[in-house]
């Protein structure tokens, strides 16, 4: 069997399509995205009639796409992009107008649940920590004993500190202290676990672009999946000083996040310092895989 899932997302929105196996497991057949920004139309917490226009035809894009594979159409999940804003309910029926599918908008805690099914598919964790940078929003979530003890989402992501931060394309020395301002602010009121665990799970596309960059400047090798606080320590350092080698890597390997590269990364930087002692993964899998196992598979994790 095969299934399409579309995630919309703050920034990005994305389409994977998985062929399901006898045994439960799941291959990736393909997947696709596009860089919608949508957290970019949101004004006054209300998601603008052009951005649910946005979210509209990048669903239909892919519709197009499915029907040329003769797939079903795709099981649609929204996270901040419509958990965040005034008009969720206005948004969801304008999308089911139009493109004629539900989406399903699932709670903080659900995603940063979600999220850690999906960690569990790649590598075992069961006393750490997991974080899930993205758009609009970041989840934390905290296991012991292979139990979930804590699942929190903050309405702080990459595209959002960009929005709220800066003006140009690179952020320039003020607009950088405002990002790390703000992420203090914000992760002040979260409620991090009380020590920094051996291993943390990093998910979601900034984590991944971050360590497509990472493994580049460090000559690791290209599957390489962990570094450590001190190497992304380094890394942010390094990017930071916005001269041509920073944007030399950045164009070179994530030039789709060249504006929300730095924002996502001090976030990232920050939660890795609190949050992490020796080793940080970064997860192939994540909401996506996790919300196809758990909520259409019925796997659980």
């Amino acid at each position: 069997m095969k299934i399409a899932i579309v995630d919309l997302g703050s920034n990005t929105v994305r389409l994977s399509v998985y062929h399901t196996l006898p045994d439960g497991g799941f291959e990736l057949l393909f997947s696709e995205k596009e860089m919608a920004g949508l957290v970019s139309y949101v004004h006054k917490g209300t998601l603008s009639p052009e951005g649910i226009r946005r979210a509209c035809t990048a669903i239909q894009n892919f519709q197009g796409l499915l029907r040329q594979f003769d797939l079903d159409a795709p099981h649609v999940f929204a996270t901040a992009s419509l958990r965040n804003i005034r008009n969720t309910e206005e948004a969801v029926e304008r999308i089911r107008e139009a493109t004629g599918v539900g989406v399903d908008v699932i709670s903080g805690e659900l995603e940063a649940r979600l999220g850690y099914y999906g960690t569990q598919l790649a590598t075992p964790l069961r006393d750490g920590a997991v974080f899930d940078i993205g758009g609009g929003s970041t989840e934390i979530l905290e296991v012991r004993g292979g139990e979930i003890r804590r699942a929190q989402s903050l309405p702080i992501g990459s595209l959002e500190l960009f929005n709220l931060s800066v003006d140009g394309l690179w952020p320039k020395k003020k607009e950088l202290e405002r990002i790390r301002e703000t992420v203090a602010a914000a992760l002040k009121k979260a409620r991090l676990p009380e020590h920094r665990a051996e291993k943390v799970c990093g998910v979601g596309g900034t984590a991944r672009a971050v360590l497509k960059i990472a493994n580049a400047w460090l000559e690791k090798p290209a599957g390489n999946r962990v570094l450590t606080p001190a190497e992304v320590r380094q890394l942010t350092a390094l990017l930071l000083e916005r001269d041509h080698r920073a944007r030399k890597l950045i164009l070179r390997h994530c030039p789709d996040r060249v504006h929300t590269i730095l924002p996502g990364l001090m976030l990232m930087d920050t939660l890795t310092d609190k949050l992490c002692r020796k080793e940080l993964y970064i997860s192939p899998y994540g909401v996506r895989e996790g919300y196809l196992c758990h909520k259409l598979l019925n796997a659980g994790t």
